[in-house]
């Protein structure tokens, strides 16, 4: 139902990759052949080693690890994928998985094959409750046809930005960024079946009742297991219109009143916050936000009464609502040059009994550069119930029915290498990951930049890591899947 669409000066490799010498542990192409190789499996894409491909997938998001592989895979199937893990399985080549690249820390780096999965990217069905997608397919083009569908449709789920790929934010959950989040879970809570290919190039189904082993390693996983290739995902009635509620606060305690009032108030749909450092103007800014359908607009006064400050509305069109931060990101695509700015991100859980004793803490040590001008700092409340996956990893129950995603966004002022930026705030990173582990009950989500051992790794995943451990030695015994985590790193 849909098509790829070539990116900006992406080519067709100038010579054909025949096979991989593994004695000079490199590929071979028809311009550079040698004495003896293995042959390379035939595909129904392109595998592509020269050097412009390379360097395209050598960073991701935060511009902090560059790591350039050996060769890039462009499947058109998850046959392509499976005859190339197996391939590379044969021949000791990490294989990572590549969608847009959205972590900041090298998480989906490799010096041996990149898969860019962002090629498979059709529609498979569109029913009236579910989707069977590609994993590349992006969270707009899914939105974007569901909602066209008559009755229209929507996600229950939805990231902030949604140019994110499906197979990549259910690699690591996917957080309701502007839908979801209240009542509903993260996008790993709203699969019903996965197509995977596993560290052995097995292709398979898998789903809560069938390989529940396999379905619960993959989802927020972060590659260990398998590379998703297909999901089927749930889609729930589509509103026609959003109407937003902010509210400025510079009080702590006010703040954290009016937004545990509002995540339990009916006819709100999604909560988050955005604080800021304590010279900026405001220390928090809370977003309420209500879905409907006109003639029957939410009641403003039910909704905003007994709120310690007044709010502004805002009211937009669904669409308008939910791809208003893609919008704002291609603005700076175009002015700043988003993709080469560093993003040195800090994202963690924390507890609902804990998270405004920290950032009472935390908020008046921020200073400007902490966040930059084109950065942000996020909230956003989770309830526990809706949260049924293993992964991504919760803080332990502390009798609160919430848990809460806090995410500082940094991001430097100009793009372009800064090591002295980098190095700077991976070790504020650090700090303050020691301190909200140690003394909030604090958990990483990881997709940020945080450097992390095998030793902490084990920590993370705590009571799950055996049966974390028994799925990687099954589904990948030759650990061929995703190194840049370092999670089953020995040590």
């Amino acid at each position: 139902m849909t098509g790829h669409r070539e990116s900006p000066g992406e080519v067709a490799s100038a010579t054909a990759v025949v096979g991989f010498d593994p004695i000079e542990r490199s590929w071979v192409t028809e311009a550079a052949p040698a004495p003896s190789f293995a042959d390379a499996p035939a595909l129904d894409g392109e595998l592509a080693v020269d050097e412009a491909s390379r360097e395209a997938v050598a960073t991701d998001l935060g511009n902090i690890a560059h790591h350039r592989p050996g060769a890039v895979l462009r499947p058109r199937s998850a046959r392509d994928i499976a005859a190339m893990i197996r391939f590379c399985g044969a021949h000791r080549i990490a294989v990572s998985t590549r969608g847009q690249a959205h972590t900041t820390h090298g998480q989906g780096l490799s010096g041996g094959l990149v898969i860019e999965n962002r090629h498979l990217d059709r529609i498979h069905s569109l029913g009236p409750d579910a989707a069977e997608v590609d994993a590349g397919i992006s969270w707009m083009d899914l939105t974007r046809a569901a909602y066209e569908r008559s009755p229209r449709l929507t996600p229950p789920v939805l990231t902030g930005y949604t140019g994110l790929t499906v197979g990549g934010t259910l690699s690591v959950g996917g957080i309701g960024g502007l839908v979801g989040g209240l009542d509903t879970g993260l996008q790993v809570d709203h699969v019903r079946e996965l197509e995977v290919v596993t560290g052995t190039g097995a292709i398979e189904r898998c789903s809560r009742d069938d390989k529940p082993d396999l379905f619960e390693a993959v989802l927020g996983g972060l590659g260990q297991c398998g590379v998703i290739t297909r999901a089927t995902i749930e889609l729930v009635p589509a509103r026609q219109r959003a109407r937003t509620y902010a509210l400025l606060h510079t009080d702590n305690a006010a703040f954290f009143r009016d937004f545990r009032t509002l995540v339990d108030r009916p006819g709100v749909d999604h909560v988050y916050a955005e604080l800021f450092p304590p010279d900026a103007t405001q220390t928090y800014k809370l977003y309420a936000t209500a879905f409907y359908d006109p003639p029957a607009p939410p009641d403003d006064l039910a909704i905003t009464g007994g709120l310690a400050v007044e709010p502004t509305i805002e009211d937009t069109p669904y669409l308008d609502y939910v791809f208003s931060i893609d919008e704002g990101i291609d603005t700076l695509r175009e002015t700043v040059n988003w993709d080469r700015l560093v993003k040195p991100w800090f994202d963690v859980w924390l507890p609902g009994s804990t998270i405004e004793d920290y950032l009472a803490e935390i908020v008046p040590t921020l200073t400007p550069r902490d966040i930059g001008s084109y950065g942000a700092s996020l909230i956003y409340p989770q309830r526990r119930e809706h949260l049924t996956r293993p992964c991504p990893r919760l803080p332990e129950p502390d009798g609160s029915p919430w848990a809460f995603v806090l995410d500082i966004n940094t991001v430097s002022e100009t793009p372009g290498p800064a090591p002295e930026f980098v190095a700077e705030m991976l070790a504020r990173n650090e700090r303050m990951f020691a301190r909200v582990r140690e003394s909030y009950g604090g958990v990483l989500y990881p997709i940020g930049s945080v450097p992390f051992t095998a030793r902490d790794w084990r920590a993370h995943y705590g009571d799950r890591w055996p049966a974390f451990r028994a799925a990687k030695d099954r589904y990948d015994p030759d650990a061929v899947l995703t190194p840049g985590p370092g999670v089953f790193d020995p040590g």
